[in-house]
Protein backbone atom coordinates (compact mmCIF):
# COMPACT_ATOMS: atom_id res chain seq x y z
CA UNK A 1 0.00 0.00 0.00
CA UNK A 2 2.92 2.18 0.59
CA UNK A 3 4.29 1.51 -2.83
CA UNK A 4 1.18 2.60 -4.35
CA UNK A 5 1.01 5.87 -2.58
CA UNK A 6 4.17 6.59 -3.07
CA UNK A 7 3.62 6.11 -7.29
CA UNK A 8 0.48 7.89 -6.43
CA UNK A 9 -1.74 4.82 -7.96
CA UNK A 10 -4.00 5.11 -4.88
CA UNK A 11 -3.95 8.43 -2.45
CA UNK A 12 -5.42 8.52 1.03
CA UNK A 13 -8.54 10.24 1.85
CA UNK A 14 -10.38 11.25 5.24
CA UNK A 15 -12.83 12.70 5.92
CA UNK A 16 -15.43 12.87 8.85
CA UNK A 17 -12.94 10.91 10.91
CA UNK A 18 -13.20 8.28 8.00
CA UNK A 19 -9.86 7.31 6.63
CA UNK A 20 -9.80 5.31 3.47
CA UNK A 21 -7.33 4.73 0.15
CA UNK A 22 -9.08 6.53 -3.30
CA UNK A 23 -7.78 5.42 -7.01
CA UNK A 24 -5.73 8.22 -8.67
CA UNK A 25 -5.87 9.36 -11.94
CA UNK A 26 -3.01 7.40 -12.48
CA UNK A 27 -4.04 4.31 -10.75
CA UNK A 28 -7.60 4.69 -13.25
CA UNK A 29 -5.39 5.16 -16.04
CA UNK A 30 -3.26 1.67 -15.77
CA UNK A 31 -6.21 -0.06 -14.81
CA UNK A 32 -8.05 0.95 -18.04
CA UNK A 33 -5.05 0.28 -20.22
CA UNK A 34 -4.58 -2.85 -18.13
CA UNK A 35 -7.47 -4.98 -17.69
CA UNK A 36 -10.39 -2.74 -19.48
CA UNK A 37 -12.79 -5.71 -19.56
CA UNK A 38 -12.47 -6.15 -15.17
CA UNK A 39 -12.61 -2.26 -14.98
CA UNK A 40 -14.37 -0.23 -17.01
CA UNK A 41 -17.59 -0.97 -15.81
CA UNK A 42 -16.09 0.52 -12.29
CA UNK A 43 -14.64 3.39 -13.52
CA UNK A 44 -17.02 5.15 -15.82
CA UNK A 45 -20.56 6.58 -15.54
CA UNK A 46 -22.39 7.69 -12.69
CA UNK A 47 -20.27 6.05 -9.78
CA UNK A 48 -20.49 6.52 -5.78
CA UNK A 49 -16.42 5.67 -5.98
CA UNK A 50 -16.15 8.57 -7.98
CA UNK A 51 -17.94 11.07 -5.38
CA UNK A 52 -15.50 12.79 -3.84
CA UNK A 53 -17.77 14.77 -1.18
CA UNK A 54 -19.69 11.64 -0.45
CA UNK A 55 -21.49 11.58 2.92
CA UNK A 56 -20.41 9.14 5.88
CA UNK A 57 -22.97 6.89 5.26
CA UNK A 58 -22.09 6.30 1.70
CA UNK A 59 -18.37 6.09 2.27
CA UNK A 60 -18.94 3.26 5.66
CA UNK A 61 -21.08 1.27 2.29
CA UNK A 62 -18.51 1.56 -0.04
CA UNK A 63 -16.34 0.24 2.53
CA UNK A 64 -18.70 -2.81 3.85
CA UNK A 65 -18.55 -3.56 0.25
CA UNK A 66 -15.03 -3.35 -0.34
CA UNK A 67 -14.60 -5.63 2.81
CA UNK A 68 -16.99 -8.32 1.37
CA UNK A 69 -15.02 -8.49 -1.95
CA UNK A 70 -12.01 -9.23 0.26
CA UNK A 71 -13.44 -12.07 2.36
CA UNK A 72 -14.88 -13.97 -1.08
CA UNK A 73 -11.46 -13.52 -2.45
CA UNK A 74 -9.93 -15.06 0.36
CA UNK A 75 -12.44 -17.61 0.38
CA UNK A 76 -11.81 -18.86 -3.26
CA UNK A 77 -15.00 -17.36 -4.58
CA UNK A 78 -15.06 -15.52 -8.26
CA UNK A 79 -15.12 -11.74 -7.97
CA UNK A 80 -13.97 -10.57 -11.16
CA UNK A 81 -16.41 -9.17 -13.98
CA UNK A 82 -14.14 -10.62 -16.82
CA UNK A 83 -14.51 -14.06 -15.21
CA UNK A 84 -18.16 -14.07 -14.01
CA UNK A 85 -21.18 -15.20 -16.00
CA UNK A 86 -23.33 -12.32 -16.95
CA UNK A 87 -26.38 -13.01 -14.74
CA UNK A 88 -27.31 -9.14 -14.04
CA UNK A 89 -26.37 -8.19 -16.88
CA UNK A 90 -29.85 -7.20 -19.26
CA UNK A 91 -30.40 -9.05 -21.77
CA UNK A 92 -27.83 -10.83 -21.13
CA UNK A 93 -27.57 -14.93 -22.00
CA UNK A 94 -30.25 -17.24 -20.88
CA UNK A 95 -29.39 -19.44 -19.37
CA UNK A 96 -25.84 -19.09 -18.45
CA UNK A 97 -23.98 -21.89 -15.34
CA UNK A 98 -22.80 -21.22 -12.22
CA UNK A 99 -19.79 -23.78 -11.90
CA UNK A 100 -18.16 -22.63 -9.18
CA UNK A 101 -19.18 -20.47 -6.24
CA UNK A 102 -19.17 -16.38 -7.67
CA UNK A 103 -19.85 -13.03 -5.70
CA UNK A 104 -21.84 -9.71 -7.47
CA UNK A 105 -21.75 -6.92 -5.49
CA UNK A 106 -25.10 -4.60 -5.06
CA UNK A 107 -23.80 -2.15 -7.99
CA UNK A 108 -23.75 -5.00 -10.49
CA UNK A 109 -27.16 -6.05 -9.27
CA UNK A 110 -28.32 -2.73 -9.69
CA UNK A 111 -27.76 -3.21 -13.97
CA UNK A 112 -31.54 -4.85 -13.48
CA UNK A 113 -32.91 -1.60 -13.09
CA UNK A 114 -36.32 -1.49 -12.18
CA UNK A 115 -36.20 -4.71 -10.60
CA UNK A 116 -33.77 -2.89 -8.49
CA UNK A 117 -35.56 0.10 -7.63
CA UNK A 118 -38.34 -2.63 -6.08
CA UNK A 119 -35.15 -3.48 -3.21
CA UNK A 120 -33.86 0.06 -3.42
CA UNK A 121 -32.54 0.86 0.16
CA UNK A 122 -31.89 -2.99 1.05
CA UNK A 123 -28.22 -3.36 3.36
CA UNK A 124 -27.66 -6.20 0.58
CA UNK A 125 -23.40 -5.76 -0.30
CA UNK A 126 -24.00 -8.53 -2.79
CA UNK A 127 -25.27 -12.16 -3.58
CA UNK A 128 -22.99 -15.05 -3.37
CA UNK A 129 -24.29 -17.70 -6.08
CA UNK A 130 -23.14 -21.51 -6.27
CA UNK A 131 -23.57 -24.05 -8.41
CA UNK A 132 -26.58 -25.81 -5.50
CA UNK A 133 -27.32 -22.27 -3.86
CA UNK A 134 -28.23 -18.59 -3.62
CA UNK A 135 -27.07 -16.15 -0.85
CA UNK A 136 -28.15 -12.82 -0.11
CA UNK A 137 -24.67 -11.32 1.52
CA UNK A 138 -24.90 -9.01 4.14
CA UNK A 139 -21.96 -6.82 5.64
CA UNK A 140 -22.43 -5.37 9.57
CA UNK A 141 -18.71 -4.26 9.98
CA UNK A 142 -18.65 -3.86 14.19
CA UNK A 143 -22.33 -2.86 13.86
CA UNK A 144 -25.60 -4.79 14.54
CA UNK A 145 -27.04 -4.68 11.90
CA UNK A 146 -30.77 -3.15 11.69
CA UNK A 147 -33.11 -4.50 8.29
CA UNK A 148 -36.31 -3.54 6.63
CA UNK A 149 -37.75 -6.46 6.59
CA UNK A 150 -40.28 -5.58 3.27
CA UNK A 151 -37.29 -4.18 1.46
CA UNK A 152 -35.12 -7.50 2.61
CA UNK A 153 -38.53 -9.75 1.50
CA UNK A 154 -38.09 -8.09 -2.31
CA UNK A 155 -34.56 -8.46 -2.59
CA UNK A 156 -35.02 -11.86 -1.53
CA UNK A 157 -37.83 -12.53 -4.17
CA UNK A 158 -35.62 -11.01 -6.83
CA UNK A 159 -32.68 -13.17 -6.26
CA UNK A 160 -35.03 -16.26 -6.74
CA UNK A 161 -36.74 -15.08 -9.82
CA UNK A 162 -33.18 -14.15 -11.12
CA UNK A 163 -31.75 -17.32 -10.72
CA UNK A 164 -35.00 -19.02 -12.27
CA UNK A 165 -34.23 -16.84 -15.46
CA UNK A 166 -30.81 -16.89 -15.87
CA UNK A 167 -29.73 -20.37 -14.73
CA UNK A 168 -32.57 -22.58 -14.17
CA UNK A 169 -32.17 -23.17 -11.17
CA UNK A 170 -34.97 -23.31 -8.73
CA UNK A 171 -34.55 -22.82 -4.86
CA UNK A 172 -35.07 -20.79 -2.13
CA UNK A 173 -32.30 -18.30 -1.20
CA UNK A 174 -30.13 -18.08 2.19
CA UNK A 175 -28.64 -15.31 3.65
CA UNK A 176 -24.74 -14.61 5.27
CA UNK A 177 -24.61 -12.11 7.68
CA UNK A 178 -20.92 -10.79 7.84
CA UNK A 179 -19.32 -9.55 10.85
CA UNK A 180 -15.78 -7.98 12.18
CA UNK A 181 -16.58 -9.94 15.51
CA UNK A 182 -18.70 -12.82 17.41
CA UNK A 183 -19.91 -10.35 20.00
CA UNK A 184 -22.19 -9.01 17.07
CA UNK A 185 -24.09 -12.68 17.40
CA UNK A 186 -24.21 -12.97 20.92
CA UNK A 187 -25.64 -9.91 20.94
CA UNK A 188 -27.88 -10.38 18.31
CA UNK A 189 -29.20 -13.82 20.16
CA UNK A 190 -29.64 -12.04 23.68
CA UNK A 191 -31.76 -9.67 21.81
CA UNK A 192 -33.43 -12.46 20.39
CA UNK A 193 -34.77 -12.83 23.31
CA UNK A 194 -36.62 -9.41 24.16
CA UNK A 195 -38.49 -6.59 22.22
CA UNK A 196 -35.21 -5.99 20.27
CA UNK A 197 -35.51 -9.35 18.44
CA UNK A 198 -34.40 -8.45 14.92
CA UNK A 199 -37.58 -10.57 12.91
CA UNK A 200 -35.96 -10.57 9.85
CA UNK A 201 -33.23 -12.12 11.17
CA UNK A 202 -35.03 -14.82 13.16
CA UNK A 203 -38.33 -16.19 11.10
CA UNK A 204 -39.10 -13.11 8.69
CA UNK A 205 -36.37 -12.86 6.38
CA UNK A 206 -34.25 -16.55 5.01
CA UNK A 207 -34.54 -20.04 6.22
CA UNK A 208 -31.04 -20.19 7.00
CA UNK A 209 -29.07 -17.13 7.76
CA UNK A 210 -25.27 -17.85 8.53
CA UNK A 211 -23.19 -15.48 10.53
CA UNK A 212 -19.34 -15.50 9.25
CA UNK A 213 -16.90 -13.18 10.59
CA UNK A 214 -14.61 -10.69 8.39
CA UNK A 215 -11.09 -12.97 9.12
CA UNK A 216 -9.45 -16.34 8.29
CA UNK A 217 -12.17 -17.89 10.32
CA UNK A 218 -14.71 -16.64 8.62
CA UNK A 219 -13.40 -16.95 4.98
CA UNK A 220 -12.59 -20.54 6.00
CA UNK A 221 -16.28 -21.08 7.00
CA UNK A 222 -17.49 -19.18 3.57
CA UNK A 223 -15.52 -21.88 1.65
CA UNK A 224 -16.50 -24.57 3.37
CA UNK A 225 -20.13 -23.21 3.09
CA UNK A 226 -19.61 -23.22 -0.50
CA UNK A 227 -18.37 -26.74 -0.44
CA UNK A 228 -21.46 -28.91 0.48
CA UNK A 229 -19.66 -32.59 -0.43
CA UNK A 230 -16.83 -31.40 2.15
CA UNK A 231 -19.71 -30.19 4.96
CA UNK A 232 -21.11 -34.32 4.35
CA UNK A 233 -17.59 -35.81 4.91
CA UNK A 234 -17.26 -33.23 8.28
CA UNK A 235 -20.48 -34.04 9.14
CA UNK A 236 -20.16 -37.98 8.65
CA UNK A 237 -17.02 -37.79 10.62
CA UNK A 238 -19.08 -36.33 13.24
CA UNK A 239 -21.89 -39.02 13.42
CA UNK A 240 -19.17 -41.78 13.92
CA UNK A 241 -18.75 -40.82 17.62
CA UNK A 242 -22.41 -39.90 18.37
CA UNK A 243 -26.12 -41.12 17.98
CA UNK A 244 -27.83 -40.59 14.82
CA UNK A 245 -30.35 -38.08 15.28
CA UNK A 246 -33.69 -38.25 15.89
CA UNK A 247 -36.06 -37.35 13.08
CA UNK A 248 -39.36 -37.34 14.85
CA UNK A 249 -38.16 -35.26 17.82
CA UNK A 250 -39.83 -32.33 18.84
CA UNK A 251 -36.35 -30.29 18.94
CA UNK A 252 -33.98 -30.56 15.47
CA UNK A 253 -30.91 -32.31 15.88
CA UNK A 254 -28.24 -32.82 14.05
CA UNK A 255 -26.78 -35.90 16.57
CA UNK A 256 -27.76 -36.86 19.99
CA UNK A 257 -25.26 -38.35 22.80
CA UNK A 258 -25.43 -41.48 24.54
CA UNK A 259 -28.00 -40.64 27.03
CA UNK A 260 -30.78 -39.45 24.42
CA UNK A 261 -29.95 -35.47 24.21
CA UNK A 262 -30.01 -33.52 21.07
CA UNK A 263 -27.23 -32.09 19.53
CA UNK A 264 -26.83 -29.15 17.12
CA UNK A 265 -23.97 -29.10 15.00
CA UNK A 266 -23.29 -24.96 14.88
CA UNK A 267 -19.60 -25.16 13.22
CA UNK A 268 -21.79 -23.38 10.40
CA UNK A 269 -23.57 -20.72 12.83
CA UNK A 270 -27.31 -20.53 11.79
CA UNK A 271 -29.10 -17.68 13.39
CA UNK A 272 -32.57 -19.00 13.25
CA UNK A 273 -31.99 -22.61 13.69
CA UNK A 274 -29.72 -21.86 16.65
CA UNK A 275 -32.19 -19.92 18.04
CA UNK A 276 -35.06 -22.19 17.38
CA UNK A 277 -32.58 -25.15 19.02
CA UNK A 278 -31.91 -22.81 22.42
CA UNK A 279 -35.77 -21.60 22.70
CA UNK A 280 -36.74 -25.44 22.50
CA UNK A 281 -34.57 -26.26 25.58
CA UNK A 282 -35.90 -23.44 27.43
CA UNK A 283 -39.69 -24.75 26.12
CA UNK A 284 -39.08 -28.54 26.95
CA UNK A 285 -37.13 -28.01 30.54
CA UNK A 286 -34.40 -29.99 28.28
CA UNK A 287 -30.84 -30.21 27.92
CA UNK A 288 -28.85 -30.58 24.72
CA UNK A 289 -25.51 -30.00 23.57
CA UNK A 290 -24.11 -27.62 20.68
CA UNK A 291 -21.39 -28.48 18.65
CA UNK A 292 -18.98 -25.83 17.17
CA UNK A 293 -15.38 -24.93 16.25
CA UNK A 294 -13.08 -24.36 19.19
CA UNK A 295 -12.62 -20.25 18.27
CA UNK A 296 -16.36 -19.98 18.56
CA UNK A 297 -16.74 -21.26 21.81
CA UNK A 298 -16.29 -17.67 23.88
CA UNK A 299 -19.17 -16.47 21.84
CA UNK A 300 -21.30 -19.34 22.12
CA UNK A 301 -20.57 -19.97 25.89
CA UNK A 302 -23.13 -17.12 27.00
CA UNK A 303 -26.03 -18.40 25.08
CA UNK A 304 -26.08 -21.71 26.62
CA UNK A 305 -26.12 -21.59 30.12
CA UNK A 306 -26.98 -24.59 32.44
CA UNK A 307 -28.68 -26.56 29.29
CA UNK A 308 -26.62 -26.83 27.07
CA UNK A 309 -23.23 -28.50 26.85
CA UNK A 310 -20.59 -27.18 24.61
CA UNK A 311 -18.53 -29.28 22.85
CA UNK A 312 -15.67 -28.22 20.65
CA UNK A 313 -13.85 -29.13 16.94
CA UNK A 314 -10.14 -28.83 16.97
CA UNK A 315 -9.97 -26.44 13.88
CA UNK A 316 -6.41 -26.53 13.70
CA UNK A 317 -7.50 -30.69 13.02
CA UNK A 318 -9.80 -29.61 10.21
CA UNK A 319 -7.26 -27.76 8.27
CA UNK A 320 -4.91 -30.24 8.52
CA UNK A 321 -7.79 -33.02 7.37
CA UNK A 322 -10.00 -30.94 4.92
CA UNK A 323 -8.00 -28.06 3.61
CA UNK A 324 -4.59 -29.63 2.03
CA UNK A 325 -6.98 -31.56 -0.21
CA UNK A 326 -6.39 -31.56 -3.94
Amino acid sequence: MTSLTHDKLLRIFSKDHLRGYRLGIRGKRLLRERAPERFQFYLSGRTDTNSIKSSPARRLRLHRIAQTYVTMLNAGTMIYRDEKPPVFVPGGSSPCRIEAPVFYDSREMKELGLEMVKVHGSRMAGSLLTPSRTFAVFNGMDAVPVFDTQIEQRGKIMLQNIRYTRNGVSHTPDGILLSDQWAVMTTLLEDAKTYKKEHFLFGEGYEHFYFLTNDYHGETLLWLLCHPDIIGQLNAMLLRELQPPCRNAYIENDARTDAGAPILFCYLPDLPRLFRFLSALELLQMKGAILCFDFQADALRPLCGDRVELQTIDFAAFERRFLTLP
